[in-house]
């Protein structure tokens, strides 16, 4: 598994969810807080929850992404790290 190519897809994840663009959405930096891409507690950071565990499936890293630990406070490489760390 490449971890660039799996942060890559992530970032676009994250950028999709919340309606942003995803023109070149590898340059979406580590430190930017959730919030700040519009999201919210309940809707957004659910289905953000899902579509992680789903790459962490699909992608065969071994983790598993808890229910409730995506916030809008978290960072992009903080989720990064919830499907690669």
């Amino acid at each position: 598994m490449d971890k660039i190519y799996l942060s890559n897809h992530i970032k676009l994840e994250i950028l999709s969810i919340c309606g942003q663009s995803t023109s070149k959405s590898y340059n979406l930096e580590g430190n930017t807080p959730l919030f700040t891409l519009g999201y919210d507690d309940t809707p957004h950071c659910k289905m953000l929850e899902k579509k992680l565990q789903m790459l962490a499936t699909y992608y065969k890293t071994g983790k598993s992404i808890p229910s409730g630990v995506i916030s809008k406070n978290l960072t992009v490489s903080q989720c990064i790290q919830l499907v690669l760390i």
